[in-house]
This record gives C-alpha cells, structure tokens and sequence, in this order.
C-alpha cells in the first residue's frame, strides 16, 4: 500500500457568504466523509488548517512571505495523509470529497525511503 499526501486547496472567501447553520452541515459532510475513509483503513491523518496563517520560506531570499499562497490567492487548507494502492485508486476515494464543491485537491505519493 502506497501513501499518499493530499493537499485541499480552495479560495477561503468562497467560505465567507455562508449562514452559520451553511457552514456547519459543510463541516458535517467533512467529518463524516473523513470518518468514512479512516474506518475503511486508508485514512492514516487528516486536518484542517488555521485560515490565514502559515509562510513561505525560500534560501534565494532573506524574505519571509506571507502565506502559504500559490499564484493566487488559493491557499492550502486541509492535508490528509491517505494509503491506497494507487493514484488511480486515491482519485477513487476522494472523488466524492466535499471540498470538491469548493477547490481543488492536489495528490502526491510519498516515496518510502529504505530503513
């Protein structure tokens, strides 16, 4: 089994015109579709990130940036670890991922180094 780093990316201003009792049953369908995958055995870590925080670090400048933003003013918000056989069969497992409805989601395999 294969492990792979899931990293949810969305826009946080998509969250912001949402009614309180909105967001709650979002945060319901994440809970449970979580649960889903952590009892199903391929759910090895899962949690949300603090809105707004984080920084970017490069050895090419003395700079610490704010972030963690990409391009645009999409952010990180969610990582999961996850085990599954395959890409094809971690696309399978969060295809029906709630945050589909609000970003993107980036999948990467982490290599197993030996010892």
């Amino acid at each position: 089994m294969s492990r792979f780093l899931v990293l949810l990316r969305d826009d946080p201003s998509g969250f912001a015109s949402l009614s309180p009792a909105e967001m709650q049953a979002i945060i319901e369908k994440y809970v449970a579709w979580g649960e889903r995958l952590r009892a199903s055995g391929h759910l090895q870590l899962g949690d949300k990130l603090v809105d707004g925080g984080g920084r970017v670090i490069r050895e090419s400048s003395p700079v610490v940036s704010d972030g963690p933003f990409v391009e645009s003013r999409e952010i990180v918000g969610g990582v999961y670890v996850l085990a599954a056989r395959d890409y094809d069969e971690a696309v399978a497992l969060l295809s029906d991922s709630p945050h589909l409805r609000f970003g993107s989601i980036e999948i990467r395999e982490i290599e197993e180094l030996p010892g």
